[in-house]
């Protein structure tokens, strides 16, 4: 055994190795057997040693300290991942479980992919004996729904029939006895047609010099039930593909190392020449890889066969490397960090990996298994797993609250990019902190994660009173000065009449305490005093309204209608039209939640939304209408140090955005190198106006940016002349 597994395992250590593997033996540990299914795929030594005690831990002979004593914190961290896996609670065709199981496998795929190929070995050794099972279908059925799909996806082929065949002759056995009956009929006759195949290839390539090892192979018995039903067959006399021919040639790499795939296609142009191809049965999944790395070329071609089972005969070409990929799937590579190591060869390659998890995550029975997550590593490695569309700041309170509060800038691969950046799948991310640096509140309109934030509105709370007050007045300010509206006064007079309300001073002190500790955006509080489509907005497009009226269908109108508003994209809520207004079919509408849970729809020009809580309100319209809005044209002032690549910098920025520049004035101030630059900008929603802002400030070299004021837009009157507002008012540019 020791010898045998020395030559598979990586840095083995056989004197540990025999420690374990004499704990299992005189403990009758059920896992020895299951060596035969891991040893295969090239284990590390922790992988193997945590397989053979894995048993004695949870039949409590071993504890969780001897364990770790004994063989280390990794073997103990892989036995209780693998045990946390198989104690998840399953219930059969419930998605709600399947999907939770599913979820915390891929995450544990991310993070320690052995976990998970050690849960398949022994769930494929329990399979062949049911050792310590007592549901026998149960088990079956709840490998075929989750750890078939993995092994499949992970691209492991062996263990994947193996799972399922076993699992079907459980679930299904009246069909599995059906198939299988009628595939041993036909093994003897496949057996001769393979061996005969194999032969006359053979012979083949050796007259043209060509080195390869031609086997065959008979398909799975599960495989085949697929394909019969797939196809509406009864037999599997009916199918040609029952078994496939491989023809494995020697790997080949140029001078730089990079593997070589010319002579595979040079040998599929052989076959071609001598055998009729069977044109759409050729797929190349070497040019395009299946998601779980699969590479090989497949034809089906006519007149390989022995002449009294004259059939089409399935051939997969493919190199040495290709192979053991196809036989092992990502096992065959056994990407884990090992001692810490980090280096670039090792981080690159686990970045690989970690990308791979999205397209292997797929195809699972059209489950989005982390439709909302995404994973990132640390410099060192380590995995993190995130709200998708998360941005370097929430990264950063991930790692630690220190982290977040103190970060001033951010690298991913190694390229500095800015803190509001939407981090993907498998990048490595870097967090560049500074003693002395404290959060922005504008990370809070930012941050995706309710941790990052609450963080953020932590720090910002531990502040006094007096220091948020003025807090709250500096940023406030800061964003009326954006607008061109002049600052606050003593009393804060413009608060006065926030929302519709008579607040006395106190109060609006309160308003600027809860800006200045993060409790609100100030840009909103700013929105609803200065509305952006009056305060910065130079004119408005609107777009032709396409309107299709729904039917009455012999039922009221207003029923029809309600059925028509989708509610934060979603339809069905319950809802009712706001009587101060009423609501039509095609009018721009706002959703407000009542107190009973019910949404009260409001035009957007309703007079009563200023009287309501901002809190409330949700985003709300018509299924029906075209879903293109109206196009805003806001000018935009750029005060900037010059210097070369800034003005790329500038525009990339609006890009990102999707914005269109309308068009530009520059305008020199001095001989200090200022400038005033002036953007005017087309853009479909306001809520981007504080956004660019925010991201040009960031630049270097950029000095302010504000909204352009009116005697500064004279530039593009004679590009855009007289504009059509949303309110029906001709505004002069």
């Amino acid at each position: 055994m020791v010898q045998k597994v020395s030559k598979k395992v990586k840095l083995f250590d056989s004197e540990r190795f025999e420690r374990a593997l004499s704990l299992a033996k005189n403990h009758d540990a059920c896992c020895i057997s299951a060596l035969d299914i891991l040893v295969p795929m090239n284990p590390d030594e922790d992988t193997v040693i945590a397989l053979l005690v894995k048993d004695l831990f949870l039949r409590e002979i071993l504890t969780e300290k001897e364990i770790e004593e004994s063989f280390g914190k990794v073997v103990l961290d892989l036995i209780l991942a693998v045990t946390k896996i198989e104690t998840l609670s399953y219930k059969e065709n419930d998605r709600t479980s399947r999907l939770e199981i599913l979820r915390k496998m891929f995450l544990t795929m991310a993070k320690d992919i052995r976990v998970v190929l050690m849960s398949l070995a022994c769930r494929l050794h329990k399979l062949k004996d049911f050792h310590g099972v007592s549901d026998h279908v149960a088990f079956a059925k709840e490998t075929l729904d989750l750890y078939a799909p993995i092994a499949d996806r992970l691209g492991i082929y062996n263990v994947k029939t193996s799972l399922e065949d076993l699992s079907f002759k459980y679930t299904n056995p009246v069909e599995y006895k059906n198939v299988s009956g009628k595939l041993k009929e036909l093994k003897k006759s496949c057996e001769i047609s393979i061996a005969w195949i194999k032969n006359r290839l053979t012979d083949f390539f050796a007259n043209r010099g060509v080195i390869a090892d031609v086997s065959g192979r008979i398909k799975g018995v599960y495989s085949i039930y697929k394909k019969l039903k797939k196809k509406g067959l009864n037999s599997p006399e009916d199918l040609y593909d029952i078994f496939a021919i491989r023809v494995v040639l020697p790997e080949k790499k140029d001078l730089l190392g990079n593997f070589q795939v010319e002579h595979l296609y040079s040998v599929l142009g052989l076959v071609h020449s001598e055998w009729r191809p069977v044109t759409r049965r050729f797929k190349d999944y070497i040019a395009v890889p299946k998601a779980n790395g699969y590479k090989s070329l497949h034809t089906v071609v006519l007149g390989l066969a022995p002449k009294d089972m004259d059939q089409p005969v399935e051939i997969q070409i493919r190199d040495e490397k290709m192979h053991m990929d196809s036989e092992f799937g990502i096992a065959s590579h056994w990407v884990y960090k090992q001692n810490g190591n980090s280096s670039v060869e090792a981080l690159k390659a686990y970045s690989d990996w970690v990308k791979g998890i999205a397209d292997i995550r797929e195809g699972l029975n059209d489950l989005d298994v982390f439709k909302d997550k995404i994973f990132v590593l640390t410099p060192r490695g380590e995995v993190r797993d995130l709200i998708a569309g998360s941005t370097p700041i929430d990264f950063a309170y991930s790692v630690h609250t220190d982290i977040g509060n103190r970060c001033i800038m951010s690298k991913v691969d190694a390229k500095i990019v800015p803190l509001d950046y939407e981090l993907k799948n498998g990048e490595v991310v870097e967090i560049i902190t500074r003693s002395d640096a404290t959060p922005k509140l504008q990370w809070l309109s930012v941050v995706k994660s309710g941790f990052a934030r609450n963080r953020i509105k932590a720090y910002f709370s531990s502040l006094n009173r007096d220091n948020n007050i003025k807090l709250g007045r500096d940023i406030l300010n800061t964003y009326l000065e954006r607008i061109g509206k002049p600052f606050l006064d003593q009393n804060y007079s413009i608060l006065k009449r926030y929302l519709g309300k008579n607040l006395n001073l106190v109060q609006r002190e309160t308003i600027l305490e809860e800006i200045g500790k993060g409790g609100r955006p100030a840009h909103e509080i700013v929105k609803k005093i200065y509305p952006y489509e009056e305060a910065v907005v130079h004119s408005v497009v609107m777009p032709a309204k396409v309107i299709k009226k729904p039917k009455k269908g012999g039922l009221e109108q207003s029923v029809v209608i309600e059925k028509q508003v989708l509610i934060g994209g979603e339809e069905g809520l319950p809802i009712k039209f706001a009587a101060c207004c009423e609501p039509k079919f095609g009018d721009n509408i706002l959703g407000y939640v009542t107190r009973g849970n019910c949404v009260t729809v409001h035009k957007m020009d309703c007079k009563m939304i200023g009287a309501l809580n901002y809190d409330r309100f949700v985003a709300a319209h018509f299924k029906n209408i075209s879903d293109e809005g109206p196009k805003y044209i806001v000018g935009i002032k750029v005060v900037v140090m010059s210097r070369i690549g800034l003005m790329n910098e500038l525009t990339a920025e609006m890009a990102k955005l999707n914005m269109t520049i309308k068009d530009i004035q520059l305008k020199e101030l001095g001989d200090a190198g200022l400038h005033e630059d002036y953007f005017l900008l087309e853009m479909d929603n306001l809520d981007k106006f504080d956004i660019i802002i925010d991201r040009l400030e960031n630049i270097n070299g950029v000095m302010k940016v504000s909204r352009a004021k009116k005697e500064n837009e004279k530039y593009v009157a004679s590009a855009h002349g007289r504009r059509k507002t949303s309110s029906g008012i001709k505004k002069k540019a």
